[in-house]
């Protein structure tokens, strides 16, 4: 069970790695909270969501050559944990430049959330996901390795605990952002979106490290 929590708690810090960067799925869900409310969050990951299990049945595919491949798991462990920490330090870099802009103040007209709404919420949230690059670079260097880390610790139920924490970590985030941003309350102030990208960066530095390690020693 111990196992079970900790795999789950390092997706979750995984994904929350991802989803604190406002990218265009930030965009959509500040747009459409402003005219719709707290609901937009929620809906929006649910088509983030969909994309996501389409990337993650692929990505399956490719891992079971992975986990049956000494050498290619080693490259894939050393390579992974790499990333990771070069993640992390990019958003430790992002973290200490971070002016406090998150976009709160709504998407301008004929900018790129306005097209995308118009689409409604749960499709905007698969246009939004599937038109960033970074999307496909994090699933393919965080997410994979994390997922890769997940399977081959606890097998089906590490998978399980994988989604649960990848898609609890989705949903609490933007349904975060949905929230304050119908509120009106200054809940994401610089101060503490900051310490949310500091928190994921030192997580995703730390992590790296271990999951090297863990591959020099096995």
């Amino acid at each position: 069970m111990l196992n079970l929590l900790w795999l789950t708690y390092v997706s979750f810090m995984a994904a929350i790695s991802g989803a604190v960067v406002p990218g265009p799925v930030f965009i959509v869900t500040v747009s459409e909270a402003l005219k719709k409310g707290k609901i937009a969050g929620p809906l929006i990951v649910v088509g983030h969501l969909t994309l996501e299990a389409l990337i993650i049945a692929a990505l399956l595919t490719g891992l079971k050559t992975v986990l049956s491949s000494e050498v290619v798991r080693t490259a894939v462990g050393y390579a992974g944990g790499a990333a990771l920490i070069v993640m992390g330090s990019m958003l430790m870099k992002a973290a200490v430049k971070f002016d406090g802009s998150l976009g709160l103040e709504g998407n301008p007209s004929g900018g790129p959330g306005r097209r995308l709404v118009s689409h409604g919420l749960v499709a905007s949230g698969i246009l939004s996901s599937g038109s960033n690059p970074q999307f496909y670079i994090w699933w393919l260097t965080v997410g994979l390795s994390v997922m890769q880390y997940c399977l081959s610790s606890g097998g089906i139920s590490g998978f399980a605990a994988f989604i649960l924490g990848h898609a609890s970590a989705d949903l609490l985030w933007f349904g975060f952002v949905s929230y304050s941003v119908e509120s009106g309350k200054r809940l994401m102030n610089q101060r503490v979106v900051r310490f949310i990208i500091v928190g994921s960066a030192l997580f995703l530095i730390l992590f790296g490290a271990a999951f090297i390690y863990q591959t020099y020693i096995y």
